[in-house]
């Protein structure tokens, strides 16, 4: 019983972990939204 759950598990990970191809346009989107986050802070200092 538990050799099915330990394959369900792999299962369920390897869908929550993404491919490393992906990782690079991940990081240039975190990139992107950290300076349009940045550049609204700047527009609006009090709401920051």
């Amino acid at each position: 019983m538990t050799h099915w759950i330990s394959r369900l598990a792999h299962r369920l990970a390897d869908l929550y972990y993404p491919p490393t191809a992906y990782s690079d346009e991940r990081d240039a989107d975190a990139r992107r939204m950290r300076s349009e986050l940045d550049a609204i802070r700047m527009h609006f200092p009090d709401h920051a």
